[in-house]
């Protein structure tokens, strides 16, 4: 006798290779089979599909850019709550805006820059870092970018933060696996941040 497969009651198998106790427990057993053949092409198709991600490098990149544009954010509202300070965009003064990570040097300008700490500040989102284009100098309302150094770290450190990003142009080699270890570190930050802020 024999344990269905399908239903798990005893039957007495007409061959040595039965392993349903019916045409339809047979059937049942057959697409089960099938379904997880598929399920097993599946799963090694989105490990061999991550695995040619990892080397890609502009798929690094997206992954990169999320991991460190939220952990600046975290970092510069604990820099404003070490403070005792309200946190304010860098271009317009504003506070309780769509915070985001605004770039002095914009990726396209200067590439090398774009996971430098010291061009990246806390900025809103719709207004200054996407209308204005980072608002760097600023409106008849707002006093841009560069002012908002100045303001916040006083002349003498803004115009080092300014020199170094301006003087920063050299091609960066991007190496995937530097850039995982990179995003982990970046990851493991933000949730540090993040446990400090809500213990606060």
């Amino acid at each position: 006798m024999k344990k269905c497969r399908v239903c798990k009651s005893k039957f007495e198998p007409f061959s040595s290779l039965a392993v349903a106790c019916s045409q339809s427990c047979a059937i049942k057993h057959v697409r089960a089979e099938a379904e997880k053949k598929e399920a097993k092409k599946g799963r090694q198709a989105r490990k061999e599909r991550l695995e040619f991600n990892r080397r890609n490098i502009p798929w690094q990149h997206e992954q990169c850019k999320t991991s460190f544009n939220r952990m600046r954010v975290q970092e510069e509202l604990q820099w404003f709550a070490e403070r005792g300070m309200q946190p304010e965009c860098i271009s317009c003064g504003k506070q309780n805006m769509d915070w985001c990570c605004g770039h002095l040097k914009t990726v396209g300008a200067q590439s090398g820059l774009r996971y430098d700490r010291a061009n990246t500040f806390i900025q809103c989102n719709k207004y200054c870092n996407q209308s204005l284009s980072g608002n760097l100098s600023g409106n008849k309302n707002t006093r841009g970018y560069l002012a908002g150094l100045m303001e916040r770290f006083g002349e003498v450190r803004a115009g080092e933060i300014i020199d170094y990003c301006k003087s920063k142009t050299e091609p960066m080699k991007w190496d995937w696996q530097e850039m995982e270890a990179w995003r982990k570190s970046w990851n493991e930050k933000t949730r540090e941040l993040q446990k400090q802020r809500a213990a606060a």
